[in-house]
């Protein structure tokens, strides 16, 4: 299957709509679901925060083609999207229904398996995540991805992946705590799984693709819409996307633009509830803000810890191998360093090693210095990387140094077993 960031690419730079269409369909039912649970089941309202969405996406595919995981960028869009088109008497009856639910899941025996009771609560301490925990909690609950896959796809280990997703479930339910809601891991992990996309209306991607295409390229004419009134603009847009997307998108159209009509009978009114609204939204984004940091600085510090453990792991079997001699050959069994050498290591065959497709294709250069075993008989039989620029380049570095071949570092006129440190450059010839 072709990544996302693969059918992004084409579409930004070769505006294929083909590709376009596949990351419609590939996600719909994700931002579909979503939207339908934000806007409280009203199908209408959802399919035109699905338009929103995947309008942004195709003005955005340039800078998304780098984005490493997809449907998390999509699912926070989604949200945002669906705060934006949702009328403030929607907005209190959510409330109201939200400190109901609430209370029977505090109350209920069972309200751990109670996933409709579930569903708004767990929407919004899913956007407390930050952006590394919403992603893998993405990717292993609402795509089924294993856990060697989203460790690739967040440049983890598998067993690093299996963590950070634990971690966030952990997180998710401390967070339920907090709102009155009991539940163990177990169904935490089961309820999420169960919240899988639900499927799209018959007809609605072939809709959603068209208008998002014609919608990205009036990107251009953005400054002649400035002028205009809000209902100039809708007409507009119904004109646009009856062109490009046919019967249904200028029904959709026609829809949004009798909502905005209703909007504008009362705009003293309106214009209040706005305020009101932007003031709400700014206090959430500073909320989510210090969440992100707070969850980005205890990242850091998990990974430098993991860093120092390694670390330290590796210099104990080092000392455990040097006092047990593993491997050696000669009279005086252990690993010597190069000071104590009679005679030098002598390369005979070196492979070069393969360049990281990625980096290449980026333009990143870097080095890694690693630190190899040459054994008596000048076979390399452990090689470590101890130092990197990138650890993108680690893997081809140990797996080339893996493949030399060594005249034996001699001591008493006896080949013996050596350690050295050799730095591989990763460098692009300029042509």
């Amino acid at each position: 299957m072709t990544e996302d960031a693969e059918l992004l690419r084409r579409y930004a730079e070769e505006r294929s709509e083909a590709a376009f269409a596949e990351l419609v369909q590939r996600h719909l039912p994700l931002v579909y679901s979503v939207a339908l649970r934000q806007v409280e089941g009203d199908a209408h309202l959802a399919e035109d925060v699905a338009q929103t969405v995947f309008t942004g996406l195709a003005r955005k595919a340039g800078a998304l083609s780098r984005h490493p995981v997809l449907s998390g960028w999509l699912y926070r869009s989604t949200q945002f999207a669906a705060i934006d088109v949702m009328r403030s008497e929607r907005r209190r009856h959510a409330r109201e229904q939200e400190a109901q639910t609430m209370h029977e899941l505090s109350n209920s025996p069972d309200a751990d398996m109670d996933a409709e009771k579930l569903r708004p609560v767990l929407d919004q301490v899913m956007s407390e995540l930050n952006d590394g925990d919403r992603d893998a909690v993405m990717l292993r609950f609402f795509e089924g991805r294993p856990f060697s896959d989203i460790g690739r796809k967040l440049r983890l280990t598998e067993d690093a992946a299996r963590m950070r997703v634990d971690r966030a479930l952990d997180k998710l339910r401390e967070r339920l705590v907090r709102r009155g809601v009991t539940s163990t891991t177990a169904v935490l992990a089961a309820t999420l799984a169960n919240q899988a996309a639900v499927s799209a209306p018959a007809g609605l991607a072939a809709a959603v693709t068209g208008t998002a295409l014609s919608g990205a390229a009036m990107s251009g004419v953005a400054a002649v819409f400035m002028s205009m009134t809000k209902l100039q603009i809708g007409i507009v847009v119904g004109l646009l996307a009856a062109g490009a997307g046919g019967i249904v998108a200028q029904q959709q159209a026609n829809g949004s633009l009798t909502r905005e009509l209703e909007a504008l009978r009362n705009p003293s009114q309106a214009e209040v509830q706005l305020l009101a609204e932007n003031q709400r939204l700014r206090t959430i984004a500073a909320e989510l803000a210090e969440y992100r940091d707070d969850g980005a600085e205890m990242g850091r510090l998990r990974d430098e810890a993991g860093a120092i453990a390694d670390q330290a792991r590796t210099a104990a079997n080092q000392r455990i191998r040097n006092a047990q001699g593993v491997g050696m050959g000669g009279a005086d069994a252990g690993i010597y360093p190069m000071a104590q050498l009679d005679q030098m290591p002598k390369p005979v065959t070196q492979a070069t090693p393969q360049y990281p497709l990625e980096m290449r294709r980026d333009g990143i250069t870097g080095n890694v210095t690693v630190r190899m075993t040459i054994d008596a008989k000048g076979n390399v039989t452990d090689a470590t990387p101890i130092h990197s620029s990138r650890v993108e380049f680690d893997d081809a570095a140990v797996q080339a140094v893996k493949q030399w071949k060594f005249e034996p570092g001699q001591k008493n006129g006896q080949p013996v077993t050596t350690q050295i440190d050799v730095k591989l450059v990763f460098s692009i010839n300029e042509k």
